[in-house]
């Protein structure tokens, strides 16, 4: 930190995120609403200030702010879509739109006067990013979760990991542009949650998933701009083993983003029991098939089904049919089970019919899942 420049700046969030962690945990919507927008309005008004006693310009590079806007775009009616497919819950976050922006506002413009003033400072850069990731994180929820480590593990994953990733991409578009590409980016992505009465229902797994690769993609659109424009790349002089990379990466993630929100017809899950074997055991992932309510009727004897109990996701095989107060009941058995299950299976808990499995690949996300849930587990569960 020899070279650092913008040290106070960097101090003064430092001790802020020290003395306002136990606050935060104590006093959560003081906190949110009124002492960290007023905390950031400070900041804002010192960089105001700081930049004109040292006739610093803060760079506000408009050239790709359009592509961000497109993207913002496309990611709204793709999140649109998926309510569509996925279906709508009750929007249950207490955000308000100035305790929301404006500490978003005073985060991207804080950091691309430190950013900007340390471009060369590669370990600088790692710290600011680090800190930022630090000044958002919700400690509250954080240390009340700490005694459930399932519920932790899945806020880090759900929370935490994504807004590493947020951070990391803000950081290179604020060196790469200006703190209008970031700042656009952020804004977008809480409008949703911050004037809709509604959200997509989908599980943290798929909301971690698309944390981590939707920054990737946006990262990879813009490396690819840049890259042109540093290197004046036509379409005609631009290598086509570049094109194809470029392409390539875009589908594939788009591909992944969609697969886990479970846009396509299938879907995987994670085998956690061997009541199926021994076609299917243990650390398989299954591919299932997602079925209309037609077919959801009309199931053949013997075909193995994923259904939900709660919040479990089981695949075992249908062993009968039975109709009660004229709807349509399955009996359910794993292939291992010497019994038949002991609860009817509603058409309304089934969310497809299994496909084919991969071998062995699930065991990582097994052994996450029985560190924190600190038990065996006897279901298959995503």
């Amino acid at each position: 930190m020899r070279y650092l420049k913008g040290k106070k700046l960097l101090i003064i969030i430092i001790c802020y995120i020290f003395l306002t962690i136990n606050f935060i945990i104590k006093y959560t919507k003081i906190y949110t609403n009124f002492i960290n927008p007023l905390f950031w309005c400070c900041i804002l008004i010192y960089l105001v200030i700081d930049c004109q006693k040292k006739h610093v310009r803060l760079n506000k590079n408009k050239k790709y702010l359009k592509y961000m806007i497109i993207i913002s775009c496309v990611h709204t009616v793709i999140y649109l879509y998926l309510g569509v497919l996925l279906g709508f819950s009750k929007n249950m976050y207490d955000y308000k739109f100035i305790s929301t922006i404006i500490p978003i506002i005073g985060i991207e413009v804080t950091r691309s006067v430190i950013a900007t003033r340390n471009k060369n400072n590669r370990l600088v850069l790692t710290f600011i990013t680090i800190l930022f990731v630090l000044v958002e994180i919700k400690y509250n929820q954080l240390v009340g979760l700490y005694i459930n480590r399932e519920a932790f593990f899945q806020f880090i994953c759900e929370s935490i990991i994504p807004l590493i990733a947020y951070n990391i991409l803000c950081t290179y578009l604020t060196l790469q542009s200006s703190f209008l590409l970031p700042l656009t980016y952020r804004i977008s992505n809480k409008l949703i949650i911050l004037v809709s009465p509604i959200l997509v229902n989908i599980d943290w797994f798929v909301i971690a998933t698309t944390g981590v690769l939707s920054p990737i993609l946006v990262y990879y659109i813009f490396k690819y701009r840049f890259t042109k424009e540093k290197y004046n790349i036509n379409k005609k002089s631009q290598s086509k083993y570049s094109k194809i990379i470029n392409i390539v990466t875009i589908i594939v993630s788009i591909n992944i983003i969609c697969f886990m929100l479970g846009v396509f017809k299938y879907k995987p899950i994670t085998i956690l029991s061997n009541s199926m074997a021994p076609d299917i055991e243990r650390g398989d992932v299954v591919i299932f098939k997602k079925l209309d309510e037609k077919a959801l009727e009309d199931i053949p004897l013997n075909t193995v089904i994923i259904y939900k109990i709660g919040n479990q996701n089981i695949a075992h095989r249908i062993v009968d049919k039975v109709e009660k107060e004229d709807k349509i009941f399955y009996k359910t058995k794993g292939d291992q089970n010497n019994l038949i299950d002991g609860n009817l299976v509603g058409i309304e808990q089934i969310s497809g019919m299994y496909v084919f499995h991969v071998k062995y690949i699930g065991f990582p996300a097994i052994w996450l899942y029985e560190y924190f849930n600190n038990k065996d587990a006897k279901v298959e569960i995503k």
